[in-house]
């Protein structure tokens, strides 16, 4: 194994494709799964501060924020504006699955539709590092408020 064998796969700085990335940011249900993730102590800041865009864990607030403003994540974020390419292109480009594409077509339009209508909410879902917040100010029936008891502490 020499050197030219390990630099060959690059897998040390490997990041997730943006085509998986893609595919994390199509729904609110998904953006809010990765932004919600249970406390893990393997990953970097516990996993609670978490880009989708670059699919990269930080630390804290602060390192996340600095990393919203680089140009490492303004460059990913321009990519992912783009719908990525897929093994389903080519195989149209070639006059094979042209069915199949189309159909994919007509989905990626229906779910550029569905951003439009809810764009700034999905805005909101991303940046936000937080989102149970959001959760918590929708007022949910089904749980109605229990007055507390003299004896219980309420810890904010």
């Amino acid at each position: 194994m020499g050197r030219y064998s390990v630099k060959r796969y690059k897998t040390k700085r490997r990041t997730r494709d943006l085509d998986l990335i893609y595919n994390d940011l199509g729904s609110k249900e998904s953006i809010l799964k990765l932004k919600n993730q249970e406390l893990d102590e393997t990953k970097p800041g516990m996993g609670q501060f978490y880009c989708i865009h670059c699919a990269k864990y930080f630390e804290n607030e602060q390192a996340i924020q600095t990393h919203y403003k680089s140009k490492i994540h303004k460059r990913r974020v321009k990519e992912l504006k783009a719908r990525p390419y897929t093994n389903l292109e080519s195989e149209a480009a070639t006059g094979s699955n042209l069915e199949k594409f189309l159909e994919s077509v007509e989905r990626h339009k229906q779910r550029i539709a569905e951003e439009e209508l809810h764009k700034e909410e999905i805005h909101n879902l991303v940046t936000i590092n937080n989102p149970k917040i959001i959760a918590l100010e929708q007022p949910t029936p089904e749980t109605p408020i229990e007055p507390l008891d003299e004896n219980e502490v309420v810890m904010k």
